[in-house]
């Protein structure tokens, strides 16, 4: 029994190792990709670059972890059947429970590290993912400036030029900026950084001109020649408030009586049983005949497992709009899928099924 169990858990860990990180891969390049392409044209700091990449793993995590174990013990159990070894195990005295038993010790931890994500460490990041947010919405970020190139402020209203730097001296400045009423375009021979007694960040613009756009109806301008213009770099922050329910602790919610929080905590909890439903789901879907090729039941999973969590999205709309009674909640449909399940072990109890 200890050489079964060994062989049939090495096989499916390797299998939802490699489907998890497939996974993994195709979606953080795809994140990387996009946010590097931002960082270079100078619309994301690069400073943020590797905390919003890992905010973003830390958020596919959550739903890659029960793919990759459901994908796992599909193919794992359908090379068995293949190769006709799970005839040998079946004619051995092995029931598909005792086949239950053996991958629980997978599926058991799968699920309380799916529960670790979705009921603490995901609102968390989704918390410091709004949190960077609400930074970069609120602040002008100038001094990221390069020589030679175009760069955007975060907030779009404002786009900033120099021709190069020398000793932390800026040479030949162009900045423009916007608003609903007009736009200013600002040219200096220099400028140089410094701080106030509050500490609030400057530039000093010098020996410059300022044309102002004072209506964009009539395109009335002002010019206005300076031997030094100061302009403030960044303001403070306004208070963060933490109001996305995605990003609210799980104690929170469960404080909270409002039908939206009860929604999303349940959410939360269905994560983690999904978890355990495609884990024992993923067997009996794995038969096949031995005619089959590996990778057969390959579509069904992946029908099942997206009809599986689309109806999840439903069932939370259902509960939102009060279409279910409230003490049914979100656990009806977990529910069913048990008792279907069930049904198909004890049918299954004694034989390989000759599903094909």
């Amino acid at each position: 029994m200890k050489i079964l169990e060994k062989y049939l858990l090495k096989e499916i860990l390797a299998s939802s190792l490699s489907v998890f990180l497939i996974f993994m891969v195709i979606l953080s390049s795809n994140t990387m990709l996009r946010l590097i392409e931002e960082a270079s044209t100078g619309t994301f700091p690069t400073y943020l670059l590797f905390p919003v990449i890992f905010v973003k793993i830390t958020q596919y995590s959550i739903y890659i972890i029960p793919i990759s174990l459901f994908f796992g013990i599909i193919i794992s159990l359908g090379r068995f059947y293949n190769s006709n070894e799970m005839a040998v195990i079946s004619s051995s005295g092995q029931s598909v429970f005792d086949i239950a038993a053996i991958i629980k010790k997978i599926i058991v931890p799968s699920f309380f590290i799916v529960a670790l994500f979705s009921l603490y460490l995901t609102p968390l990041v989704i918390e410091y993912r709004y949190k960077l947010e609400h930074k970069l919405n609120s602040e002008e970020r100038i001094e990221e400036m390069k020589p030679g190139r175009f760069t955007s402020s975060q907030n779009g209203k404002a786009t900033f030029f120099i021709q190069s730097i020398d000793k932390n001296i800026l040479k030949k400045i162009f900045f423009n900026s916007s608003n609903e009423i007009g736009s200013t375009v600002e040219n200096s021979k220099s400028a140089t950084y410094y701080k106030d007694q509050n500490n609030h960040r400057f530039i000093l613009l010098k020996d410059g001109i300022i044309t102002e756009t004072l209506s964009s109806i009539d395109a009335d301008t002002k010019i206005t020649e300076y031997e030094e213009h100061g302009l403030m770099l960044g303001k403070e922050l306004i208070g963060f408030e933490n109001d996305k329910l995605e990003a609210k602790s799980t104690y929170d919610l469960f404080m909270s009586n409002s039908l939206a929080s009860r929604a999303e905590l349940q959410a939360r909890l269905m994560l983690p049983l999904a978890t355990l439903i495609l884990g024992f789901l993923a067997i009996p879907i794995s038969y096949s005949s031995p005619r089959k090729g590996r990778y057969d039941k390959i579509f069904l999973g992946a029908l099942v497992y997206f009809v599986y969590f689309i109806a999840m999205s439903v069932t939370e709309k259902m509960f939102l709009l009060e279409l279910t009674p409230s003490f049914l909640g979100l656990w009806w449909l977990h529910l069913i899928v048990i008792a279907i399940i069930i049904r198909i072990y004890y049918q299954d109890e004694n034989s390989i099924p000759r599903r094909q």
